[in-house]
């Protein structure tokens, strides 16, 4: 009996908790449903305020400056020293062309040099040797017109014989032409030495001249050492071997480089109202899931993809239809980290913050009303 009561105010307490329960949902009910909305447009709300003038898009690459690596001279090659796909620093040495030629020609250049300052030299003794000449025959000359005015006077006398008169004229002319052979020599060599007798040897234009082709020679020389130009990873070296033979100009592999990095994105045309070079961006790499990278706008294409295509599309057609162009943007980073290299052509989302700018027109717009 007692077992029975108490089974029956178990069950009457228990009815009571459940009545008081359902009760305290129904009150609760109407304000959370009426809240929820509230919240979801608060919550919308910040995020579209806080978000509205980011501009992002996925449709972005990392992009890298690539170097065709070439010799400067033609030669066979003798030493490749890097493998494929090795990181190189600037001013390495990547391969080598045979140097023998080009030292025998440094040579040949060095000798042509000396030989040309020697003859600047020559020219300037033969120039003080024919100065003396010059000296000689003038005193000659005094000498013999001396004696031909003596056999004038003579002759007129009757003291001196026609021929002896007729000698020392003949003397004298000879005189005057040694006068005039060495004053042209003297001429000559003048010119030879580029008008200055007391020129130094290595301002003479043969010297000079030279020098150049000395200068000429030793650079080619020293472009048998073919160097990275900047800091970069290697590719294609397995397209070059010992003992092939490369030709001036001639591309053998290529190197991309790893400072020289930016990020080309494809904006819609409807997101650049308000973007700007200067203008802070982040970067989400694909290959690097959470970590972000600090960038900036650099510039803007001044065309769309479409108008550098081989062929542009031509839009006066009857059945054209209107697609949002996109417009490529390069972003750079604001710092290169080599803990997180980045390679040309890795996929990216890019989201550049355009709030200021928006703000400032919109400010401006309101201004002008």
């Amino acid at each position: 009996m007692r077992k029975q009561f108490d089974e029956t105010s178990d069950g009457l307490g228990s009815g009571h908790a459940e009545t008081a329960g359902r009760g305290l949902k129904e009150r609760l009910r109407w304000p959370l449903m009426a809240a929820l909305p509230l919240l979801l447009i608060v919550g919308g709300g910040a995020r579209y305020f806080h978000g509205a003038h980011d501009v992002s898009t996925d449709d972005a690459f990392v992009r890298a400056a690539k170097v065709s690596i070439n010799a400067r001279i033609p030669g066979q090659v003798v030493k490749v020293a890097v493998i494929d796909n090795q990181p190189v620093k600037a001013g390495q040495l990547l391969f080598e062309i045979d140097p023998e030629p080009y030292r025998i020609a440094v040579e040949q250049a060095q000798a042509r040099l000396n030989s040309a300052r020697l003859q600047v030299e020559a020219l300037k003794a033969t120039y003080r040797r024919q100065l003396a000449d010059l000296e000689s025959a003038k005193a000659s000359a005094d000498f013999d017109g001396r004696e031909y005015a003596r056999k004038k006077a003579l002759l007129a006398s009757d003291f001196a014989s026609r021929a002896s008169y007729e000698r020392a004229e003949t003397d004298m002319q000879v005189s005057r032409q040694h006068i005039a052979s060495a004053q042209q020599d003297v001429a000559n060599t003048v010119a030879g030495l580029n008008g200055d007798p007391n020129i130094e040897a290595d301002r003479h234009p043969a010297v000079r001249e030279a020098r150049a082709q000395l200068d000429r020679a030793q650079l080619d020389l020293s472009y048998t050492r073919v160097l990275a130009p900047d800091d970069g990873v290697v590719t294609k070296v397995d397209d070059l071997q010992v003992g092939d033979f490369v030709s001036s100009g001639a591309t053998v592999f290529s190197m991309m480089s790893s400072r020289h990095v930016w990020i080309e994105a494809n904006f819609r045309e409807t997101g650049l109202t308000h973007m700007r070079p200067g203008q802070a961006a982040t970067i989400d790499v694909d290959t690097y899931p959470g970590h972000g990278f600090k960038a900036h706008v650099v510039s803007m294409s001044p065309g769309t993809g479409s108008e550098f295509a081989l062929l542009p599309p031509e839009n006066a057609t009857g059945n054209w239809v209107k697609v949002v162009q996109r417009l490529p943007v390069r972003l750079e980073l604001d710092a290169i980290d080599p803990n997180w290299p980045l390679y040309s052509g890795m996929s990216v989302t890019a989201q550049v913050d355009t709030r200021q700018q928006a703000q400032a027109t919109h400010r401006a717009a309101g201004a002008g009303q």
